[in-house]
């Protein structure tokens, strides 16, 4: 009777705060395993951080939108980045080589390609000075994606938390604590009816229909200071910068099936800070102990979550783009390797547009860039351009700085061409 009295003050705190901590995790493992995952075994165990799955369940409910469905086909699309409060709307910037398109921001998928090239091994390093180095990332968009297409992965079954939540309910069933029985059969069912309707949804890839005979699809994605170069057709680069994954369900009953389970999340989270405290010692410390292994299991999940969602895109949709990564030390450098590889018919205006700087000696240099990149073989380490006669000896050293830089790019831009 003692261990009892002197657990339940240890416990009692923890366990009827259990439903305000770890919510974040738990959403996150739910959106691996059943969003991303595909699971088909449901998540019956009880689980912490109830109240703030409630709140991210009430997100996704909300996060309704269009997503080019037929008004002959049945169902309602969600966003899913809602449950685990992801932006997906603050993707890199797009700039096509030839249509003159420009995108201030793009989606999830071209936010999670960029990401991915930012991890890539550096092919090749450009010689030259070093100011702020960017690197380009050349990816090839072999396959192009349906207009519309139903990803999977797999998910490991939680046998593991099921049965520790099954073990710890009938160890309080054994010695009568019905009130954290209650709790811990509570857990079970919230959790397992908020993935049942989670599972019931089918995650869809989306992309805009081109329009055909539409220009060559050749763009660039501007993060920072990397920059991912899309080249292939205008539906392959669409799919990256306008493609976008939604959870499309049957109806919108679903949709008030989630906010019900919210509604649920929130009560248990209520019930448990009031009804635990009410248990023993020994039944408040089985449930702390189905949630830890729980919550253990569920920080696995997490941390699989972006990973599995990186998988969807790159592997699945995009069946893996052969992708070479190069470093250049200056913008200038970077912006004339650009347009050797992009190769767009108005190359002064996009050098404008990467760096545009307003002074003679940089206006003289676009030009020159421009018309030298025409030959076959430009060279930018001979002689000045004639216009620069005028120019004071501060501006001749820039000029003559910024060919250099040039000149690197074309040197950088035969080797990658050769790997290419």
């Amino acid at each position: 009777m003692s261990f009892q009295q002197g657990a339940t003050n240890t416990y009692v705190l923890p366990a009827a705060l259990s439903g305000f901590i770890g919510g974040e995790t738990t959403a996150s493992a739910l959106a691996y395993s059943h969003v991303y995952g595909r699971r088909n075994v449901l998540s019956l165990y009880s689980s912490p951080g109830s109240y703030e799955v409630a709140k991210l369940l009430q997100a996704l409910a909300r996060s309704r939108f269009w997503d080019g469905q037929r008004h002959d086909e049945a169902g309602v699309s969600v966003n899913p980045d809602a449950f685990v409060q992801a932006d997906a709307t603050s993707g890199p910037k797009y700039t096509a080589a030839f249509s003159g398109t420009a995108m201030e921001s793009t989606g999830d998928i071209a936010q999670i390609l960029s990401k991915y090239c930012g991890r890539l091994p550096v092919d090749a390093i450009a010689t030259g000075r070093v100011t702020t180095p960017y690197a380009v990332t050349i990816a090839h968009l072999e396959h192009t994606p349906a207009s519309e297409e139903h990803p999977t992965l797999k998910a490991p079954a939680p046998f593991l938390p099921i049965l520790a939540s099954i073990a710890a309910s009938a160890g309080c069933a054994a010695i009568g604590d019905w009130h954290v029985f209650a709790m811990i059969v509570l857990g079970m069912f919230c959790n397992g009816a908020t993935s049942s309707i989670l599972r019931s949804g089918d995650l869809t890839f989306t992309r805009p229909n081109v329009t055909p005979g539409a220009s060559a699809g050749d763009g660039y994605l501007e993060n920072g200071n990397e920059i991912a170069v899309l080249k292939g057709s205008e539906a392959a680069v669409s799919a990256v910068t306008r493609g976008r994954l939604s959870l499309r369900f049957a109806d919108a009953k679903s949709l008030k099936r989630l906010a019900t389970c919210g509604s649920l999340a929130t009560l248990q989270s209520v019930v448990q800070l009031l009804v635990v405290p009410q248990g023993t010692g020994f039944g408040q410390f089985m449930f702390l102990w189905s949630l830890g292994v729980a919550w253990l299991y569920n920080t696995v999940l997490a941390a699989r979550e972006k990973e599995a969602k990186e998988k969807v895109v790159m592997e699945n949709l995009l069946n893996e783009p052969t992708m070479r990564r190069y470093s250049l030390g200056t913008r200038a450098a970077m912006a004339v390797f650009l347009m050797q590889v992009l190769k767009p018919t108005n190359i002064e205006e996009q050098l404008e547009a990467l760096v545009p700087n307003k002074t003679r000696a940089w206006a003289l240099w676009r030009q020159t860039v421009a018309r030298r990149l025409r030959d076959e073989k430009p060279t930018f380490n001979l002689a000045m351009p004639a216009e620069a006669s005028e120019f004071s000896t501060g501006e001749t050293t820039l000029l003559r700085t910024l060919l250099a830089d040039a000149q690197v790019a074309v040197d950088l831009y035969s080797t990658a061409r050769v790997q290419m």
